[in-house]
């Protein structure tokens, strides 16, 4: 059967009626969603999000994984970062473009805003600069008419800032940072530990870590790296 160009979700007519109310009104139809994400810290606050709206999540950390995923069932929303263990999100944003498995989303992540141009080019519908949240982001994710941004309920929080709160997935994120950069001399190696520090920085707000992982990284800085973990580790008793 001859492959169809995916067409662009259609704008919905709403109501006018307050943002929040849209927000109901627009993102809660049924969803699915895959995250390919090799941070569990990061993925903590795509599944408080998925969680809040009804969206159902199933996330895979690399190339290799999300390959599997895909041979069982077919996600609405496909949520990629673009700096994996295994290789470039890109490949897989092409792939599944390509395909006529194509998810009805198809959404690029990554902390660097100059990846933005090479997602769209290569088939995404969205690109997200991290960290992802709720207020800013969901009408990306699921295609949703929205006028005004999306808010949470009056007072609440987002979904990602509850993310910052887990001790665990930063901890385990942290260890494996340090284990790369334990691991053999390796220049991608160090380069992918650095991009993953940077990465964690920006899911906990923390300019000033992403910023400086993310110089080291560039850099080849190893030592610098290693004083960035280990002071974020000493930084949280709970860790």
């Amino acid at each position: 059967m001859p492959h169809r160009p995916h067409q662009p979700v259609p704008a919905r007519t709403t109501p006018a009626l307050p943002s929040v109310t849209r927000l109901r009104v627009e993102a809660i139809a049924p969803h699915t969603l895959l995250l390919v994400e090799d941070s569990r810290f990061a993925a903590e606050a795509v599944r408080l999000i998925c969680r809040r709206v009804g969206i159902r999540l199933r996330r895979a950390d690399s190339l290799a994984s999300a390959a599997l995923h895909l041979k069982v069932y077919r996600p609405d929303i496909a949520l990629i970062d673009l700096g994996l263990p295994d290789g470039s999100g890109l490949d897989l944003i092409a792939a599944l473009n390509r395909s006529g498995m194509r998810p009805h989303r198809l959404v690029a992540v990554s902390g660097d805003n100059r990846m933005e141009g090479a997602a769209l080019d290569a088939g995404a519908d969205a690109f997200l600069l991290k960290p992802i949240s709720l207020s800013c982001h969901l009408a990306a994710l699921t295609g949703a008419s929205v006028t005004d941004p999306p808010l949470p309920d009056e007072g609440d929080t987002d979904p990602a800032d509850e993310a910052t709160r887990d001790p665990l997935a930063l901890r385990d994120d942290l260890r494996l940072v340090r284990d790369l950069l334990n691991g053999p001399p390796d220049r991608d190696r160090l380069r992918y530990a650095g991009q993953f520090l940077a990465s964690i920085g920006r899911a906990m707000r923390d300019t000033r870590l992403a910023e400086a992982a993310q110089s080291a990284a560039e850099a080849g800085d190893r030592p610098s790296l290693v004083a960035l973990s280990d002071r974020r580790l000493a930084k949280d008793s709970l860790l």
